[in-house]
């Protein structure tokens, strides 16, 4: 009697779906919130980045000049 009163493979299936709806939803925000850090990065950080190293790299080159003509 007891086991016609729960049917475990409908809970089980129940269970499943609110597990995937759970899943597919924390999937969902993942993805935007890398697509928000991505657009950021395109639109913020990477051109600092570029424009840092372009500093340091026009630094090591003008150090380069003035350490070759030291030189005998």
């Amino acid at each position: 009697m007891i086991a016609h009163l729960f049917d475990t493979a409908e809970l089980k299936h129940n269970v499943r779906s609110a597990f995937d709806r759970q899943w597919r939803m924390c999937a969902g925000l993942v993805f935007m919130a890398l697509a928000m850090f991505a657009i950021q990065y395109d639109e913020v950080i990477a051109p600092e980045v570029n424009r840092f190293s372009e500093g340091w790299s026009t630094a090591a080159t003008d150090f380069s000049r003035k350490l070759a003509s030291f030189t005998l």
